[in-house]
């Protein structure tokens, strides 16, 4: 953890080296999450048979955010495995005797994804104390450990569908698709997706795990069963992706350069 500490202190001092860059880009997403404010209220003006309000919309907004933040601030070179991979810039992190995967995973953090987690924050913030019938710490607290439980199961996720590069080498492009794919539909809560059965299929095997059960969780009376499930489907995902990254690592090829971070 402290070493850890250091990287972030570091990559904090470092970016913001570059003043008008890291406030541009700042800027660029605080933009971003408030056009998808005024596109769910467009949704909810122009659907009004619905049954929806703008808090399931916040809440959602809050988990994807939360998690999109952490997994791109706090784990950069785990959203960036695909290129690390493909472009042989794990040579790097396989000439230092540490395991690579926890050395890759902590060895960089982009500051600027900061901003996803201080709006998915306010979301949250917003519905615990405006819109929840119960006091606010308890569902803050009851969200801080639903999050923590979905981020490792959507961290394994990663590692195990962006180790597929160690097989084809321009997976990256496909796996930018599947992280559209889930960035955008997990925007929407579930309600919208229910009247088409293959599609809330689909939208069930990409985002269950890591938002809907936790946006099921947030929104309704939390049962002991979704608990067991959400633990267990995490564990399970964590794990399976570690191990898949450490089989599929034996096929790696090295490009006989030793890259910089």
């Amino acid at each position: 953890m402290k070493k850890y500490l250091q990287f972030l202190k570091y990559a904090f001092k470092e970016q913001r080296q570059y003043r008008t860059n890291f406030f541009a880009s700042i800027g660029t997403m605080i933009f971003n999450d408030a056009c998808f404010m005024i596109i769910f209220l467009i949704f909810l003006w122009y659907f009004t048979g619905t049954g929806l309000t703008m808090w399931n919309f916040l809440v959602l907004m809050g988990v994807s955010c939360m998690a999109y933040g952490f997994t791109h601030w706090l784990l950069y070179n785990i959203s960036s495995l695909c290129d690390i991979i493909e472009r042989w810039k794990l040579d790097y992190y396989l000439s230092f005797p540490v395991k690579p995967l926890w050395f890759l995973a902590f060895t960089k953090v982009w500051v600027t994804d900061i901003w996803d987690i201080i709006f998915g924050l306010i979301c949250l913030w917003i519905y615990a104390f405006v819109y929840a019938d119960s006091p606010a710490w308890i569902v803050l607290l009851k969200w801080l450990a639903i999050f923590i439980i979905a981020t490792i199961a959507i961290i394994g996720i990663y590692i195990a569908l962006w180790s597929i590069s160690f097989w084809l080498q321009k997976w990256s492009k496909v796996a930018d698709l599947f992280n559209s794919m889930f960035l955008s539909f997990s925007q929407y809560p579930p309600e919208i997706y229910k009247e088409n059965k293959i599609i809330y299929l689909l939208m069930c095997i990409l985002l269950f795990p890591w938002v809907l059960l936790p946006y099921e969780m947030l929104i309704w009376t939390t049962t002991i069963w979704q608990r067991i499930l959400l633990i267990w489907l995490s564990i399970i995902i964590f794990a399976a992706g570690i191990r898949v990254f450490r089989r599929w690592l034996k096929r790696y090829s090295s490009g006989n350069l030793v890259h910089q971070m």
